[in-house]
């Protein structure tokens, strides 16, 4: 290379690895907003989830109840598979909150990371760090309750669709007294289910609370 192309192309180098990296720091808060989007979206999912899930074994509380004073048995059947189908769809959705928003993270995270080490100020970067671990916490946190919440929700609408399937050419007295046991497995499983969905609630809405950017002027978006 003749000697007086070294020192421009040298300079250009350095000027394309200095846009690069500040290209990168320019679109880390859009990549932070786009990770708080999808975890408000996980917390409205799981609070809907909560009330199919509860909405669902009520109404399979009561057609195993046999009690059918207020409405005929065919009526409280076809609610409970109305229940169901309804749980089925917001298990889909709640599915399709939780994925994406595990694909947004680890963006996220693994260039704060980066990005922390690279800090020459040892107060600044310490502050980061500590801050880095607490975030990271609070995302943890998330993912540990709405992870497993998907293939737990999807076992309970097969469970609660195995009980419609039961009865739906046996629908008497002998065959409630058949899925007493199984309807207090599938209780258990409810009440595990809407813990986690609780959990769910509470860690999104603590991350939401602290890590996301400031609010826009009025009249802007964010």
């Amino acid at each position: 290379m003749p000697r007086r192309l070294a020192t421009p192309l040298l300079t250009l180098s350095l000027l394309l690895t200095g846009c690069a990296s500040g290209s990168n720091q320019q679109n880390a808060p859009v990549q932070v907003d786009e990770l708080v989007s999808w975890i408000e979206r996980v917390h409205v999912e799981a609070e809907r989830s909560r009330q199919a899930i509860g909405d669902s074994f009520d109404r399979l509380n009561t057609l195993a109840s046999g009690n059918f004073a207020k409405e005929a048995a065919t009526v409280s059947y076809a609610r409970f598979v109305q229940s169901i189908d309804a749980a089925e769809e917001q298990a889909h959705r709640f599915r399709e909150t939780v994925g994406p928003m595990v694909a947004a993270g680890e963006p996220v995270f693994r260039e704060w990371q980066k990005s922390t080490a690279a800090i020459t100020s040892e107060r600044l970067r310490q502050r980061s760090e500590l801050r880095f671990a607490v975030t990271k916490e609070r995302y943890d946190a998330i993912t540990k309750a709405v992870v497993p919440a998907q293939d737990q929700f999807d076992a309970y609408v097969k469970a609660l669709r195995d009980h419609a399937t039961f009865l739906a050419h046996d629908l008497n007295a002998s065959a409630l007294d058949e899925i007493q046991e199984e309807v207090k497995v599938v209780a258990n499983n409810a009440r595990d289910l809407d813990r986690l969905m609780e959990s769910s609630l509470a860690a999104s809405r603590a991350y939401v609370e602290n890590a996301a950017l400031p609010a826009a002027p009025s009249g802007l978006g964010r």
